[in-house]
């Protein structure tokens, strides 16, 4: 059996070959984000999921304390005062917190505003225990939520953290500081 080849096709010239079609359409900016890095996605859909979750333990820890702070302001002071008493402590907590967002957006350090909210945080701490009974469970769980604040506003933070680290106010004026050898 003898086997023949099929002859090879004909070289087409250059202007005989079919054209594809071109796109002339610019590209719309940001609308290739998806297909140059197909893990953004992802990343995208876990900050969102741990923003989300951090949000709703902050709140809900911030209404259990701000009870437990109005509910200690009714011991003293009267209802319609005592109704507003707890942004007295946490009236800085969130402006420091606004604060430290911010910071944390442009990558700057607020040494200042962590200070605050550290301080506010131990207040509420603080305030729930003085007024709990005197067992141990009971001061663990009007003490706790505070503290669950405070993590959950750290995990925050870290959403919207580079991994550049933080740098001062003043590098923005006179640049970032080099490096000596």
């Amino acid at each position: 059996m003898t086997h023949s080849a099929d002859p090879a096709p004909p070289l087409l010239d250059a202007r005989d070959r079919p054209r594809r079609p071109v796109d002339r359409r610019r590209p719309r900016p940001g609308a290739h984000i998806f297909s140059k890095n197909p893990r953004i996605v992802p990343v995208v859909f876990l900050i969102t999921t741990i923003a989300v979750c951090a949000l709703t333990m902050l709140y809900w820890s911030v209404s259990y304390s701000y009870g437990q702070l109005r509910g200690i302001a009714l011991l003293v002071v009267a209802e319609h005062l005592a109704r507003w008493w707890p942004l007295t402590v946490y009236g800085p907590w969130l402006l420091a917190g606004l604060s430290i967002l911010r910071a944390s957006v442009q990558q700057r350090t607020a040494r200042r505003s962590w200070a605050v909210m550290l301080l506010c945080s131990g207040t509420a701490v603080a305030l729930c225990i003085g007024q709990s009974p005197g067992s141990l469970l009971a001061m663990a769980i009007v003490g706790i939520p505070p503290i669950t604040a405070l993590v959950c506003f750290r995990e925050l933070v870290g959403q919207f953290s580079s991994g550049q680290g933080p740098r001062h106010a003043a590098d923005t004026l006179s640049g970032p500081k080099q490096d000596r050898p």
